[in-house]
């Protein structure tokens, strides 16, 4: 498949460089580029690496417009590859357009039209399948599972099972039974391998436009809200409540019964303690984050502890040694 670059630019609303009518055959990284190719360039910072690039055409930065012989301007490259993504996706999102016939559909699920269900998929009873959504190979859904629109599950991720909740007795442990649902809304993607409880009383809640990536856990009576992206590996224990357009970062654990404002970033291997208040980035380790410029600062700190230490070390000699010679 093919485009003129004008019509990529037309498609795109991007501002065309040089030779409109140059055919592009296919989208790929600056190193793997042929001369029928299109890259891009998402990082102002790796202008260098346009000079070794075989591509016969780049989408860059208004601020790299000069190094551009042929391609595209965007107001972020970034933005207009994942446009330009489906344009050249020629096979499609894996197991869409059909019900597979060894899909396990309970008698009172409600499908809507346009549902695609991978092989081995599960959907138990009292679910709603929203218009247009995929669900994936293997994947389970539990009862009380409602999944919006145009949503796209990974294969082998769980909807819906029992929350992590136990009472001690002096005879053991008693099971708490998980009353609540699942409740995601439209335009959702979670990927493989994921888990996501049921709610001990009230839902959990999966906002509209959120991005899970593989392997993430959501427990019991969690509540994302829209637009939220969430890195791979990432844990939030129950009732953890997330604001919109948040950005988590991968290996990034949550206590549990703590909020998040809207419009914060936490970076990876980050263990959140306490709830975030104000819109920001944070950053930090098993102690917790803090705001990303602090931890900066302190992180110069700590590679600097043992020079202080050493030095504090030679002070506390030269005071011993000066009260010696005062006795």
């Amino acid at each position: 498949m093919g485009y003129a670059l004008a019509e990529l630019a037309r498609l795109t609303g991007t501002e065309l460089v040089g030779d409109g009518s140059f055919e592009v055959t296919e989208l790929t990284s600056l190193k793997s580029a042929s001369e029928s190719s299109l890259s891009f360039l998402s990082n102002d910072a790796r202008r260098a690496e346009l000079i070794s690039t075989r591509a016969g055409a780049l989408v860059v930065s208004r601020a790299v417009a000069n190094d551009l012989e042929r391609g595209l301007i965007s107001n972020d490259p970034y933005q207009t590859y994942a446009e330009l993504s489906v344009l050249f996706d020629t096979e499609g999102i894996p197991f869409a357009g059909c019900i597979h016939v060894t899909a396990v559909i309970d008698s009172s699920a409600v499908i809507a039209d346009n549902v695609s269900i991978g092989p081995g998929a599960v959907i138990g009873p009292d679910t709603l399948v929203g218009a247009g959504s995929v669900i994936g190979p293997n994947v389970t859904i539990y009862p009380k599972t409602h999944i919006g629109c145009d949503c796209l599950i990974g294969a082998s991720t769980v909807i819906g099972y029992d929350g992590f909740g136990f009472a001690k007795s002096e005879c053991g442990w008693i099971k708490i039974r998980q009353l609540g649902g699942v409740v995601i809304g439209d335009d959702v993607e979670i990927g493989a391998g994921c888990t996501i409880d049921r709610g001990a009383l009230d839902d959990t809640v999966i906002g509209d436009g959120v991005k899970l990536d593989n392997q993430v856990h959501v427990a019991h009576g969690c509540d994302i809200g829209a637009r939220t992206a969430i890195a791979g590996y990432v844990a939030l224990a129950g009732g953890t409540v997330i604001g919109s357009d948040v950005t988590v970062g991968g290996m990034t654990g949550f206590t549990g019964h703590l909020s998040v404002c809207d419009k914060v970033h936490i970076g990876a291997n980050a263990l959140v303690t306490q709830s975030i208040t104000k819109p920001g980035s944070y950053l930090g380790g098993s102690g917790g984050v803090m705001d990303a410029k602090d931890w900066r600062k302190n992180a110069v700190r700590f590679r600097q502890l043992d020079a202080i230490a050493r030095r504090l070390n030679t002070l506390e000699k030269h005071l011993d040694t000066e009260k010696s010679k005062d006795l």
